[in-house]
């Protein structure tokens, strides 16, 4: 006996929406309470209702970043399209140019086009809610370099925490007490980092769980965060540049700053040495992902380093896994501390 076939009205039913809803989720068209679209996606997957997807010679992969102009990010996408060809794929680069708008835009685009496969590292956490809202459960999600990003995806990142807990214990066992910590967000940053470290959706930021990582090193010695110590800054050489000439307007004691790349970081040199302040006999500067950056500034930075290329190659490897039915698996990398020459002891007081 034969099945009968799930149509648009069986899914509107069991939506408790119109069909007019349903017709416009499984288009992709935009202003679509995202609520109602995800009830749509699930009673799709309930119901077994599979839309017609677009005729293509080839399976087409999508690949949504932040931007390109990031030297880490630029490497992920070498890394991911190394492996992409290698394995005769077709990839799809996306990018988000820095901007939220831009990324949903993006994700549509994809969604819209019926992709394979989504390699997504998004900008923050506004764009959570859109993914049941634009995909099926079924379809293949590996959400790269955040983590409890979307609960049907997998994701792969590296501990952000362990990065900035190795940081922050170097600086401490070097005699450092006062180190400040240079936080990077798209867009503008928050007012109060402390207040926002509490919030939900913690993994979507790679910089909060860095300072989780710092505020755990500094209670293994019995110190707690000093908020004057703490800034939000953007991700570029300029943005690392204007805040330490503003933190140094403070007037604020501190003999280290720990920065969340390696660009903000070599700002940061450059605003320390136009005040003649020594790096690092008088202040040690440690930046973040050990790129070509850090042997090329004066003096050679100090970083914690991590693989882009690897994080690329290892997040196409688990997104065919996903195509393959494996289920879902988070993989986590870890970073290690290279020491150069931008931080030393603390030096004494006189």
């Amino acid at each position: 006996m034969n099945r009968k076939k799930v149509t648009i009205t069986d899914v509107a039913r069991a939506a408790g929406v119109s069909i007019a809803t349903v017709s416009r989720v499984v288009n992709h068209a935009n202003r679509v309470n995202p609520s109602a679209a995800k009830r749509v996606r699930e009673a799709m997957s309930v119901l077994g209702y599979a839309p017609k997807k677009p005729k293509r010679p080839h399976a087409m992969i999508a690949l949504v970043v932040p931007t390109l102009d990031n030297p880490f990010f630029s490497s992920v996408v070498e890394g991911v399209l190394c492996q992409a060809n290698q394995e005769g794929e077709t990839l799809m680069v996306l990018s988000s140019e820095g901007s939220a708008l831009q990324e949903e835009k993006n994700l549509h685009r994809a969604a819209k086009l019926c992709v394979d496969g989504l390699l997504f590292c998004p900008l923050s956490d506004t764009s959570s809610p859109l993914l049941p809202a634009l995909f099926a459960v079924s379809t293949p999600i590996v959400i790269i370099y955040r983590h409890d990003y979307c609960d049907f995806a997998s994701h792969i990142y590296y501990d952000n925490e362990r990065g900035g807990y190795l940081a922050a214990k170097y600086l401490l066992k070097a005699g450092h007490r006062q180190i400040a910590f240079f936080a990077s967000f798209w867009g503008k940053g928050p007012d109060d980092l402390l207040d926002f470290h509490d919030r939900r959706l913690l993994g979507s930021y790679s910089s909060l769980d860095r300072l989780k990582g710092y505020q755990k090193a500094l209670s293994e010695y019995g110190l707690t965060i000093q908020r004057e110590l703490l800034y939000s800054t953007g991700y570029t050489y300029e943005s690392g540049y204007a805040m330490t000439k503003h933190f140094l307007s403070t007037l604020c004691d501190f003999t280290a700053i720990i920065c969340c790349n390696d660009s903000v970081a070599a700002g940061v040199l450059q605003a320390l040495r136009e005040q003649n302040i020594d790096v690092p006999r008088q202040v040690s500067v440690i930046g973040y992902d050990a790129s070509f950056l850090s042997d090329i500034t004066r003096p050679a930075l100090s970083s914690i380093h991590q693989d882009p290329k690897l994080l690329g190659r290892s997040a196409f490897g688990q997104l065919q896994a996903r195509r393959r039915g494996e289920g879902r698996m988070d993989v986590i990398l870890k970073p290690n501390l290279v020491i150069k020459s931008s931080t030393g002891q603390c030096a004494p007081r006189a």
